[in-house]
């Protein structure tokens, strides 16, 4: 019996990186999924592999027709709309006197309100199904501060904000709404940030290292996996009294840091 058996999900950003590993990891819980992006090709071929259990539609998340169309179609073939991830979202990586408005801007429509936008649009369908679950995918960026950021780290601060705002409203209706944290996702993302746009796809968990105290090796196991699972349990009924919270998967990243010569173990 999977941990999500009879819900329907709608997961943004879905062709790759994290969304792809929810919508997957969704399926193989017993969700009805359908894959919101931009991506079509790719958004098509994941659903595919899938299977029946899951559909691809077109979303650009700025966009009220298009979240207006998605929450048709898998009303239309699901019958309606228990789980909504936020995933969706673009990066930024520039000097803090270089970031033009419209790039800012560019960010926060996509990070920011598109998130906004989704859980306006899941609204009715959740209602009346008596309730649901909301996973906005924010990211340490928006716990703490860090160089090079600022255009993506206050949408993500948002998206905290909107997360705790929307919960404290929608609780009435038994629509719990939370935050999932990751220190990243999509390692890609950054790439085209950095000379030569490498391949970032195996660089290990900086702060795993750290923990494990063994650098340069590769931690077992997906981080993409682990930031999945957190958001299957918000997804599930296994996490009925969590709402309006932050949800961190970092491996301590925020925790603060390891200070050498310390008397410590």
């Amino acid at each position: 019996m999977g941990r999500l058996d009879g819900k329907t999900a709608i997961v943004t950003g879905a062709a790759q990186g994290t969304g792809e590993v929810i919508a997957r990891l969704f399926a193989d819980e017993g969700a009805q999924v359908v894959l919101g992006d931009i991506q079509h090709d790719r958004g098509k071929q994941i659903a595919e592999e899938i299977g029946g259990s899951a559909r691809f539609a077109h979303l650009d998340v700025r966009r009220e027709e298009d979240w207006s169309a998605i929450v048709a179609e898998t009303t239309e073939a699901f019958g309606g709309i228990d789980v909504l991830v936020n995933n969706a979202a673009i990066l930024l990586l520039a000097p803090f006197d270089e970031i033009s408005r419209e790039d800012f801007l560019r960010i926060v429509e996509v990070n920011q309100l598109g998130p906004f936008l989704g859980i306006q649009a899941v609204l009715p369908s959740m209602k009346e199904r008596d309730g649901g679950s909301i996973v906005n995918i924010a990211s340490t960026d928006g716990i703490k501060g860090m160089n090079g950021v600022a255009a993506y780290a206050s949408s993500k601060w948002g998206v905290r904000g909107l997360t705790k705002s929307a919960a404290i409203e929608l609780g009435r209706y038994a629509i719990r709404v939370n935050a999932v944290c990751p220190e990243a996702g999509n390692p890609n993302m950054s790439a085209p940030f950095f000379p030569g746009n490498p391949d970032l796809s195996d660089v290990p968990h900086r702060m795993m290292q750290k923990i494990l105290k063994a650098p340069g090796t590769p931690v077992p196991g997906s981080r993409l996996k682990d930031v999945a699972n957190m958001a299957l349990f918000l997804a599930s009924d296994e996490s009925q009294s969590c709402t309006a919270a932050d949800f961190v998967v970092d491996a301590g990243l925020t925790a603060g840091w390891y200070q050498e010569g310390v008397p410590s173990a």
